[in-house]
């Protein structure tokens, strides 16, 4: 070993490492596609993991309210938490059909009737578009909208021949929904498997901790890692119930009403109701287009429902479930939500306003004591710099 070491102090060792750093670096930017193919690969075969440990740590808190509420009196801990995640499960799997029941025969009841009732539609269409054309033409601005006719009388047939010309891509693209479906079921089932054994996990992480952080940055590292655990949590399951509050509101006054598509419309304003800002008024959008093909006034109605509810939501439910908890200016939630956008899609959309505050808790307990340490140090050594000080006047000797 010794002989080893004075062997890596010569000149040459330096230099021999820096030229196969420097061939190593070449061959992976020349080879960085098969690099990025390699790992994106890995990830697909362990995103059902990763999907697991999302479902534990965002279902650990149901299954902690069951053990504590309704497995209180069982003596042994284990039970507990076992039949916690049990029920946890049972009303996963409960609200997945409720949802499915509801959202399926709707949307199947949709299309079946939107394709029966299509000639009608495009002949409502286009007597719009010819009563739009005559009006131009009486005001004499020169638009041509016979593009717009000939669409509406070719539409069906072109969407049908589209349909058979791409339909090898269109079986490529259900593969790989059904291989993304099968992946988050796989994913669900891990997530609970985690939290059954939540227990040794959690003991192998803290026993790993211990080995290689000391006991003082241990705690203040948990102090941390709970406050961001709060914050997060707080954020999805508020973020949950406003939507099923929209939700519910909007199902009973469809209801109601008596507007067709009613559970669709509700899924959908829930569903959109959890993106932030843009989701309400996507929701609106879709809602809007079900009912007018049906009825423009029930279409008018809901709209005006639709802004109202929105209006009460912004102002009312939201700041009541919040509270202002995030600590994220109202100014940076549109900045924040096109970057997450830009940067990953609609995960990125979903949670950048919780990032965010955990950055904020971050910058607050770590950076800016930090900065407060320091301006104490400088305080310390006085305001004005050394080379500007007057040297202090010795006293006066006493005569002899």
């Amino acid at each position: 070993m010794k002989h080893f070491k004075n062997q890596l102090d010569r000149p040459w060792a330096a230099y021999t490492f820096a030229a196969c750093a420097a061939v190593l670096l070449f061959l992976f930017l020349s080879n960085i596609k098969v690099f990025l193919d390699g790992l994106n690969t890995v990830l697909k075969w362990l995103s059902p993991v990763f999907t697991g440990i999302v479902v534990a740590y965002l279902f650990d808190p149901v299954s902690e309210f069951f053990e504590r509420h309704l497995f209180r009196k069982l003596s042994k801990e284990r039970s507990r938490q076992f039949w916690g995640v049990m029920v946890t499960l049972l009303c996963v799997v409960g609200l997945l059909a409720l949802l499915l029941l509801a959202l399926i025969p709707s949307l199947v009841q949709s299309i079946s009737k939107l394709v029966a009732n299509w000639g009608d539609y495009t002949g409502k269409l286009k007597d719009l578009v010819t009563k739009v054309s005559v009006f131009l033409t009486e005001h004499h601005i020169a638009v041509d909208l016979s593009n717009v006719e000939s669409l509406l009388d070719e539409g069906l047939q072109k969407l049908v021949a589209l349909v058979k010309d791409n339909a090898k891509t269109i079986l490529s693209t259900l593969g790989n929904v059904g291989t993304s479906v099968s992946n988050f079921a796989f994913g669900i089932m891990f997530g609970f498997c985690f939290l059954i054994a939540k227990d040794g996990i959690l003991r192998a992480l803290k026993q790993i901790r211990t080995a290689v952080i000391r006991k003082n940055r241990i705690e203040r590292d948990n102090e941390l890692l709970s406050n961001c655990h709060r914050v997060f949590i707080r954020y999805v399951g508020c973020t949950v119930l406003d939507a099923l509050i929209v939700g519910v509101a909007t199902l009973i006054f469809a209801l109601v009403m008596g507007m067709p598509y009613a559970p669709l419309i509700a899924a959908i304003v829930a569903i959109t109701n959890v993106i932030p800002t843009f989701g309400p008024m996507i929701g609106s959008v879709i809602s809007i287009f079900f009912l007018i093909l049906e009825s423009p006034v029930q279409a008018l109605i809901y709209f005006i429902f639709s802004c109202v509810l929105q209006s009460l939501d912004g102002m009312v439910i939201k700041p009541r479930l919040f509270k202002g908890s995030l600590g994220i200016p109202g100014v940076w939630t549109l900045v924040l939500i096109v970057l997450g956008g830009k940067v990953a899609g609609m995960a990125g959309i979903l949670l950048a306003i919780p990032f965010a505050a955990i950055f904020v808790i971050l910058y607050r307990e770590t950076v800016v004591p930090r900065l407060r340490r320091r301006e104490a140090r400088l305080n310390e050594d006085g305001d004005v710099p050394p080379a500007d000080r007057t040297p202090e006047t010795p006293p006066a000797e006493s005569a002899p």
